[in-house]
């Protein structure tokens, strides 16, 4: 679970080991750094699966360099890092750089942090059994490391700070510029008592004055601010002996006051003295991981699983609040819905009452509906000859020998529908008409009845009969006219037609006027 997480402290003789949970200390406990601890260890690993795992390493076998190089970032400052890294430290995969800062020079090259673990053989046994039980190891780091996270929790902010802590492993040196790690080293403290110790806080201080200043990291006239965050007790007459003799100013850290501003028990820092780094590493964001991407394949999949939980759980959430809204939407939607009803039925109740109140008439109010609406049925078929008018107009217009006597206009189911009011005759050759179905919504035809002569007729018979179908043409190029028949030429020119009358006969001498007769069907609805 990411709310736990299992802190190792692995040192040559022991590995301490704590659970914590929501950045609380739940258990602590040791293992020996031998076949039997390590199996201890196995054991507690498959009582606490899936929990993330971070390790601390505290060895003598430690590297740490500071080194400059050209300014660059991105992939350019990862591949510079990467061929650095392969330069110092060919014989461990534990390595990685720290960027302190950017020189102060002209050129503002970059200031590294080279480290390593230089003998992996430590951490080996303890990251091959997380490997083996598949649990999640999310890094391995310097025990100096953490002392950088563990100044920021105390808020030590001076510019030359030296951390002397007494850890399982020996007395830890770490010196820090501006809240940066710069050198770590470690004294190992195996069977030697109290006063033995306190000796050696002075000799260790004034070997690493010297080895600073050999450095040229500080000055000699410089003054060290030496810090012991420990639950051991030191001597005053240690500290005042530091101060006169190096040059260093003194603050020690109780046991009590750790306890107050970290949130520990004292007794536990007394009997772990790692747990210190551990509780700082378990509460804060680590920084320069040294494990590699194999060793961390189980902690990304493990993420990845909460990943994809946390997602499910969103997307379940959101399910859930969607069919809430909808489920409130749909109550709402009924309610409206009955209000709706009840108003309908207080509306028809109204008019119910109003309605018996109104005076009787004559016709049944559904006769007097059904009156309006033949009326405006009534309105919506009003037809005028004006089509068949404008198409006879603009035709005539052309041909001015023609001379027009009589236009009947008449709408009629039947397309062979006869002018019995006129004097023509039946279609020439007593043929019927032959028209399409009517596309008319009403299913009628438009017909009109032209009856004409030929102006000023000289007996040319020949030039009337042209003049009559070429006006029957010009009807029929019209774009409204649908259907065009000549029902009358001037002269019949039937082989049926009977010859009659004298030469000699004065009445012969007048000729008869050269009448037609034309019917045309319009299309419905269309214009010229």
């Amino acid at each position: 679970m990411m709310l736990s997480k299992i802190v190792l402290c692995v040192t040559p003789k022991q590995a301490t080991v704590g659970l914590w949970r929501l950045g609380k200390l739940v258990s602590c406990t040791a293992f020996a750094n031998n076949g039997s601890g390590r199996e201890e260890f196995r054991q507690f690993l498959q009582h606490h699966p899936n929990v993330p795992i971070q390790l601390i390493a505290d060895a003598v076998e430690e590297d740490f360099r500071p080194e400059t190089m050209p300014h660059a970032f991105g992939g350019a400052r990862h591949e510079m890092v990467e061929r650095k890294l392969n330069q110092l430290y060919r014989n461990t995969s534990y390595r990685t750089a720290q960027f302190i800062g950017r020189e102060a020079d002209k050129r503002r090259d970059d200031l590294f942090l080279f480290m390593s673990l230089t003998n992996p053989d430590i951490v080996a046994p303890w990251v091959t059994a997380a490997e083996e039980l598949q649990a999640p190891l999310a890094g391995v780091y310097l025990l100096p490391v953490v002392s950088q996270l563990l100044i920021k929790e105390l808020k030590l902010k001076n510019a030359d700070l030296l951390l002397m802590s007494r850890q399982s492993a020996g007395l830890r040196q770490t010196y820090f510029s501006g809240q940066r790690l710069r050198v770590s080293r470690l004294t190992p403290l195996a069977g030697m008592d109290e006063r033995q110790i306190n000796k050696l806080y002075v000799s260790e201080t004034e070997k690493t004055r010297l080895y600073l200043v050999s450095l040229r990291m500080i000055a000699r006239e410089n003054r060290l601010h030496l810090v012991f965050p420990t639950a051991e007790y030191v001597d005053a007459g240690v500290t005042q002996q530091l101060e006169q003799t190096q040059g260093v100013s003194c603050n020690i850290i109780g046991a009590a006051e750790l306890a107050r501003r970290l949130g520990l028990n004292a007794d536990l820092l007394k009997r772990y003295p790692d747990m210190l780094h551990m509780h700082v590493l378990a509460r804060s964001k680590p920084i320069c991981n040294l494990a590699h991407a194999r060793q961390t394949r189980h902690y990304q999949l493990h993420k990845l699983r909460i990943g994809i939980n946390i997602a499910s759980a969103a997307c379940l959430s959101g399910a859930a609040i969607v069919a809430a809204a909808n489920l409130f939407s749909a109550a709402d939607l009924n309610q409206k819905l009955q209000e709706a009803a009840a108003q309908t039925r207080q509306q028809e109740k109204l008019y119910t009452e109003v309605a018996s109140n109104f005076p009787k008439t004559p016709l049944p109010g559904n006769d007097l509906k059904a009156a309006v609406e033949l009326a405006k049925k009534i309105g919506e078929l009003n037809r005028t000859p004006q089509r068949l008018m404008q198409v006879v107009g603009e035709t005539l217009d052309i041909q001015r020998e023609i001379q027009l006597n009589r236009l009947r206009w008449m709408f009629s189911e039947d397309a062979n529908a006869r002018d019995d009011e006129g004097k023509g005759a039946a279609p020439s050759g007593g043929v019927a008409i032959i028209a399409p179905p009517s596309s008319s919504p009403t299913g009628l035809y438009e017909i009109g009845f032209i009856d004409g002569e030929i102006s000023n007729f000289s007996g040319d018979y020949r030039a009337a009969l042209a003049s009559v179908n070429a006006l029957a043409e010009r009807f029929k190029q019209n774009k409204a006219v649908e259907h065009v028949v000549i029902l009358q030429q001037p002269v019949n020119t039937s082989s049926f037609a009977n010859l009659q009358g004298s030469t000699l006969d004065e009445q012969a001498q007048q000729l008869p006027a050269a009448q037609f007769k034309i019917k045309i069907i319009l299309k419905p609805g269309m214009t010229t």
